[in-house]
This record gives structure tokens, C-alpha cells and sequence, in this order.
């Protein structure tokens, strides 16, 4: 079974996206980047990465977004996971345009108002790849 990772503040959408994928997925939620760093070691289990664009600080926190999540989880993680930029700022079509100017590193990118049931096909066709090449 595939483990998930969900780096989002909102934890009503990460309750929701947690049920919808527990069937397929090990699913783990994150709503601090100080949380999520904490587990920096642990976190080269999962497979799969959603990211949220904007994540608030606390006080005590570092000021960083998504994309720098993102770029450090690349940079750091010895075994490359699929990784998506989410977002409830920008919508679909403006993500298809402007997400790899935003973050190259992303392997994909989600709205959030999208839907689950996008959702779970943009995970299956990028983990796709990765599968073909084990077999």
C-alpha cells in the first residue's frame, strides 16, 4: 500500500481527503510545517506528497510556503516521491498554465475545489511511471 503524506493547515480538507483515500492509501496528515519538518527522516516512507501553497506560521514558526516545501523534500529525500502543489487560490485551468512557472519541481499540481475524484486520478497516472519500472 502506497503512504500519503498531506501537508495542509485546513484540517477539514485533510479529514475529508484522509477518508476518501484510506482504502488506497496509508494516509498522514500534517498541519504545521513545524510538525511536518520534525518528521523530516520519517517522512522518506511515503510515496506521496500533497503540499499546500500557502501554509500560515505560527509565531514561532519559519516563514515558508509550499514551493519551498517542495524544493527541500527534492533536494533532501534520497528516493524522489511524487509530490503535488495544492491549492484553493488558483483554479484548475490557472494551475494547467502557470503551476510549473510557479514550481518546476511539483510533479503535479491540484485545486482543491477540483474534486476527490480528480484528485485520486492525478495520483494514480503520476504514480504510474514508477510502477511500470519496478515491474
Amino acid at each position: 500500500m502506497y503512504k500519503l503524506a498531506i501537508l495542509d493547515d485546513d484540517e477539514h480538507w485533510c479529514r475529508i481527503v484522509q477518508r476518501f483515500m484510506k482504502q488506497q492509501y496509508a494516509v498522514a496528515t500534517y498541519k504545521s510545517v513545524s510538525s511536518f519538518l520534525w518528521e523530516l527522516e520519517e517522512l522518506n516512507e511515503y510515496d506521496i506528497f500533497l503540499v499546500d501553497f500557502v501554509l500560515p506560521t505560527a509565531r514561532h514558526e519559519l516563514s515558508i510556503d509550499g514551493m519551498e516545501i517542495i524544493t527541500a523534500l527534492k533536494r533532501r529525500l534520497p528516493r524522489s516521491p511524487v509530490i503535488i502543489l495544492v491549492t484553493a487560490f488558483m483554479s484548475k485551468n490557472e494551475l494547467e498554465v502557470h503551476g510549473k512557472q510557479m514550481c518546476p519541481e511539483a510533479d503535479g499540481f491540484f485545486a482543491k475545489d477540483a474534486g476527490l475524484e480528480l484528485l485520486a486520478h492525478l495520483i494514480k497516472r503520476l504514480l504510474r511511471p514508477s510502477t511500470t519500472e519496478e515491474s
